[in-house]
């Protein structure tokens, strides 16, 4: 089961279905990943990817799955906090 090493994972690696963990996603940042699985100790699969969600992501919280949304916002990352006064 290579996909489920603990190699970080760049946008161009990822595919649907594709098992993986939430720790390879960290380096990818201002993309949704929604991670799906169907019982509780079953590894999680990448079910959408994208900018900004839609209704195919809405989809699958309908469907009785586990959800785990992943989303790296790359300004928290740079830690570069403004402020306007």
């Amino acid at each position: 089961m290579e996909a489920t090493t603990t190699k970080k994972l760049a946008l161009s690696d990822l595919k649907i279905g594709m098992e993986v963990t939430r720790e390879q996603l960290s380096d990818i940042y201002d993309t949704w990943i929604i991670l799906i699985k169907k019982e509780k100790n079953s590894p999680y699969k990448i079910g959408f990817i994208g900018k900004e969600t839609n209704a195919e992501s809405q989809k699958l919280f309908n469907k009785g799955n586990i959800i785990c949304p992943v989303y790296n916002d790359s300004l928290e990352a740079e830690g570069d906090i403004y402020f306007d006064e």
